[in-house]
């Protein structure tokens, strides 16, 4: 049995952060009217619309971590029209150490993520972390 598209997807853009591959994250995750909502009051939360705000917030992202940050997929449960995965979060900052877990949900549209919400376990360790 293969795996569900949906969980590919998933898998493949955490993969490709890892890599630092925004060009494959842009041209074969993203759909054109993608939406990231990050929650929080730090320098990266917001709502980022459209491709080219998605990608710089992940390149901000990854500036200010160093590229150290590293999602690791505990389960990843897809559904009819969003995917739920259970994640942990890793990296360094300023000699600072993030260890969190959080969940991420994805709309999925057409074979492409449409729309990501953010919801970390800890806020304020992901806030502070950031500052």
């Amino acid at each position: 049995m293969s795996e569900d598209p949906k969980i590919t997807l998933a898998r493949d853009s955490y993969d490709a952060l890892a890599k630092g591959d925004l060009d494959h994250v842009r041209d074969n995750l993203l759909a054109d009217e993608v939406v990231f909502h990050v929650p929080g009051r730090g320098p990266l939360a917001g709502e980022y619309r459209g491709k080219d705000q998605v990608l710089g917030y992940l390149a901000k992202f990854t500036e200010m971590t160093d590229g150290s940050v590293r999602f690791e997929p505990d389960s990843i449960i897809p559904g009819e029209d969003r995917t739920v995965v259970t994640v942990r979060v890793h990296g360094e900052r300023a000699g600072r150490q993030l260890d969190d877990r959080g969940v991420h949900v994805f709309r999925i549209t057409d074979g492409k993520i449409s729309e990501r919400w953010s919801y970390p376990q800890d806020l304020y360790n992901i806030d502070a972390f950031f500052e």
